[in-house]
């Protein structure tokens, strides 16, 4: 078990046959920017409105929100009157839940993970926790992989974020590398398939831009991926050098705006979005979301363009920034910043002795004000490129709004419309449902509800207590053992395999 979540009264049912009709829970709050009333409910007369606005100054709306436990969706969500309203319907097919002010989000979409990766640190670690380091690392596990290695890795990430509250997950898979490739895209198939209905999973090839110099080995990668319903990934500019001459991997000096036209290329031929690692350094030479901006407007792409971490827009001088970022917008980029792992990895002294100065975090206040859709995501997970994490997107939210300071935004001061670049925002790139991350009638009653009443509240405790809700079913929530995987992680290097250097 997660947690106690006997506070709760949503009912428990061990199936769907054994579930009442429906469910109004009534009394939660929850973020103004996700909730969308019934049509008829701006006409409501004398229902005495309570929004609260916690100690942050961050705004929830309280409503009541009716489910449809036999079709799993919402049936209505109405403002929440003092004067309750009697439930109409029999005790037997309608229950009625006080949430007692306690907030309600909608599931999570996490649209940038690496868990064909995950759960690797301790086998092959990064021993100076730098991007080179964690690059080093990364290759050195690779002798370790099978189709049962990586699967059994993912799907220990996959139930710790389902548990949590994940409902869709866009994870990177290593395709440069045969048969890396082969094992990692065959256990995603896999698990795909058996996932369905519980996590919508896609898959994005991951290969560095230099590997687009061979258009037939290119061309083949995009056919599998086609085959396998996936996404065609690239990584631009993303290395400790990128944007340097010293980086002939993923920038590759004056051949970048050839080599991004062969992938833009590719995708139009295949008929495939794109999603891009780019600009993972603190280096102000590295301006790869702009090349990428500019490469889909010659190109004239149509599809779904995702642009992950963008750190070196931190450091552009203002005007530089604000051309790239308008760009970015014109082009209908939509960037996902990962706050947390950049944290950790950009800026280290990779002798341990110096504090970094620079939080790796990416403009998304600037970037969400132009215009352009903003994402925040888990990235790696106890892996070489970060040692922590456990696929908790309300984690992943909390100390993003810590290190971005997004608890102080827009006129009013509040997290404003930040909520969404959790759900909303990430499920829209990802083409899911219209009505994904939102509380809004017709949408599928997959939601959190959490004992916490207000933002602090929220983040203040790691909500072990939560309670998930899907397809109108309160979950039994456990998370998997670590001891799952020692026998995998019993192939360990020897500690002596490598050193920081003198």
């Amino acid at each position: 078990m997660m947690g106690d979540d006997d506070w709760c009264g949503y009912p428990k049912y061990a199936t769907r046959c054994d579930a009442c009709d429906e469910v109004v829970v009534r009394g939660v709050r929850a973020p103004r920017c996700v909730v969308m009333f019934d049509d008829h409910d701006a006409t409501v007369r004398g229902a005495e409105v309570d929004d609260v606005d916690d100690a942050d100054g961050a705004s929830l709306v309280m409503c009541d929100v009716r489910i449809d436990v036999k079709r799993g969706r919402i049936m209505s969500v109405r403002r929440h009157a003092s004067r309750s309203t009697p439930v109409v319907g029999d005790a037997t097919t309608v229950v009625d839940v006080d949430a007692r002010g306690g907030v309600m989000l909608p599931c999570f979409a996490d649209i940038h993970t690496h868990i064909d990766k995950a759960h690797t640190c301790e086998r092959s670690a990064n021993i100076d926790g730098s991007l080179r380091g964690a690059d080093d690392a990364c290759t050195r596990d690779a002798k370790y992989w099978s189709v049962d290695d990586c699967k059994r890795r993912m799907n220990f990430a996959l139930k710790c974020a389902y548990c949590y509250g994940t409902s869709a997950l866009r994870t990177h898979l290593m395709s440069s590398d045969p048969v890396q490739k082969e094992y990692a895209w065959e256990a995603f198939r896999q698990l795909r398939s058996e996932w369905e209905g519980k996590i919508e999973l896609q898959g994005v090839s991951l290969s560095v831009l230099s590997f687009f110099r061979d258009e037939v080995r290119a061309r083949e990668l995009a056919s599998e991926v086609r085959a396998s319903g996936g996404v065609f990934g690239c990584a631009v500019s993303c290395s400790d050098e990128g944007g340097t001459a010293l980086d002939d991997v993923t920038t590759c000096g004056d051949e970048i705006h050839g080599l991004l036209d062969v992938v833009f290329t590719i995708a139009n031929e295949f008929g495939l979005d794109l999603d891009f690692h780019v600009d993972e350094n603190g280096n102000v030479e590295s301006r790869g979301l702009l090349h990428i901006a500019q490469a889909a407007m010659r190109n004239n792409f149509q599809g779904s363009i995702v642009c992950g971490h963008c750190c070196a827009l931190a450091v552009q001088p203002d005007d530089v920034a604000a051309e790239i970022i308008e760009a970015t917008r014109k082009a209908n980029i939509t960037v996902v910043s990962l706050p947390q792992v950049n944290q950790w990895l950009q800026n280290r002294d990779p002798y341990g002795a110096k504090t970094p100065t620079r939080r790796g975090v990416t403009r998304v206040k600037e970037l969400a004000t132009a215009g352009v859709p903003v994402c925040l995501a888990s990235d790696n997970t106890r892996d070489q490129f970060f040692a922590y994490g456990d696929c908790d997107m309300l984690d992943v939210f909390r100390t993003s709004i810590f290190i971005a300071h997004l608890d102080r935004c827009g006129n009013d001061g509040t997290l404003a419309s930040w909520p969404l670049s959790v759900a909303a925002n990430p499920a829209r790139a990802m083409k899911l449902d219209k009505t994904f991350g939102y509380i809004a009638p017709g949408a599928k009653a997959d939601f959190i509800l959490f004992h916490a009443r207000t933002y602090s509240e929220l983040f203040s405790r790691p909500q072990h207590d939560r309670v998930l809700i899907r397809h109108g079913i309160r979950v039994q929530l456990r998370l998997p053992e670590y001891t799952e995987l020692d026998d995998l992680n019993a192939k360990r290097e020897d500690a002596d395999a490598t050193t920081i250097p003198a």
